[in-house]
């Protein structure tokens, strides 16, 4: 069993031997990876994250969400001070055995760091267990550098595909200044990570005087439940409705108003407080369709697209001369597929979708 060090985290990790999920039980072997890509980059939301962590001493400093420079930030001006912040819940979709994380950093000189990875699932007390860490004991780890990218590998036995985790991240340091966490990243390429609810498909029709909208959904983890957002301009959304989530496969919801061109999107509300939109769906003569978007813009290292579901089409991103750079085949029956951008320079680029059957769609992303 991997120790926690504080009574509330041993509290929390003391599993029963005999669950279906076993208690921590293999060391964690660290070493470097390349294979880390940004999932979270807190320009736009503070991810889900929390500060300090349930699994930390008391005198932990807090970590805050700076809206404005688009990071986690610690600015006590303490001199000797821990401080740590905690991931909402994720599935590991990477090969059981071990993941791919890493962050970017500012420390001070001489500054330490500790990744701990916390199993959700498991039939302890408290219902949580630390099953994989980059310390053995109370050791920690220092920083390369004052600043830069951290991309570690960490490989454990208790590490498995499939599994329901928190991330929780802790530095410390002996000197005064301020620290900065930013681009928090997961698995590799393939996608390691989902988020609490994949939204599959969402769909409206007309249902009498009003409109009924569907949409159906995977990987429901700790969602609370479901808001419906209604638009006239397909810009600005108002909420219209809420459905308790219930560990069904779809849902539904009948709006009594909604004649005319009508945009309706779901929004996911989870434990953790973070959320998750559905493509935008457009009801208009009768008709439905998904509207094309495309996030987050400005775009880093991955662009997330929203689309209709295909059985022959293809991505194109190309430069504003025409110059194709990335095309991508979305998985049949999917409606957001995701184009990788690592490596290329920042800029004006076009994304164009081909749904196979003659209908084309496009518009401008901006990779930073």
């Amino acid at each position: 069993m991997k120790k926690t060090f504080t009574l509330q985290g041993l509290l929390v990790a003391l599993c029963l031997a005999t669950a279906s999920t076993a208690s921590a039980q293999y060391r964690t072997t660290v070493a470097p990876s390349n294979q880390c890509q940004v999932i979270e980059d807190f320009d736009a939301t503070f991810g889900g994250f929390r500060s300090p962590s349930i699994f930390t001493e008391s005198d932990y400093t807090e970590f805050n969400w700076d809206s404005l420079a688009g990071n986690w930030q610690e600015t006590s001006g303490l001199g000797t001070r821990s401080g740590s912040l905690i991931s909402p819940v994720y599935i590991n979709q990477q090969p059981s055995g071990g993941i791919d994380i890493g962050f970017k950093y500012k420390v001070c000189a001489g500054a330490q760091y500790r990744i701990r990875i916390i199993n959700v699932q498991c039939t302890c007390i408290g219902g949580y267990d630390i099953v994989a860490t980059t310390a053995t004991g109370p050791v920690w780890t220092n920083f390369p550098n004052e600043e830069g990218r951290l991309c570690i590998r960490m490989n454990d036995g208790d590490l498995y595909q499939g599994q329901k985790f928190r991330v929780e991240i802790s530095y410390r340091n002996t000197t005064p200044c301020n620290w900065e966490l930013d681009d928090f990243s997961l698995g590799g390429e393939d996608g390691a990570i989902i988020l609490p609810v994949t939204f599959m498909g969402i769909t409206a029709r007309k249902e009498g005087a009003g409109t009924r909208v569907q949409w159906d959904v995977a990987d429901e983890v700790d969602v609370l439940g479901y808001e419906i957002e209604k638009s006239t301009d397909g810009v600005r959304f108002n909420r219209v409705g809420y459905v308790p989530a219930s560990k069904k496969p779809a849902y539904n919801y009948s709006d009594a108003g909604a004649e005319g061109t009508v945009y309706y999107r779901v929004k996911n509300v989870d434990v953790d407080g973070k959320f998750k939109y559905s493509s935008v769906v457009k009801l208009s003569g009768g008709k439905s369709s998904v509207m094309l978007k495309a996030f987050p813009l400005p775009a880093r290292d991955q662009l997330t697209v929203q689309h209709e579901k295909m059985a022959n089409g293809a991505l194109v991103l190309s430069t504003a001369d025409g110059r194709v750079v990335r095309q991508q085949l979305p998985a049949p029956g999917s409606i957001q597929t995701n184009v990788g951008l690592a490596g290329l320079t920042p800029g004006l680029y076009i994304l164009r979708v081909d749904d196979g059957n003659g209908n084309v769609e496009s518009l401008k992303v901006v990779k930073q």
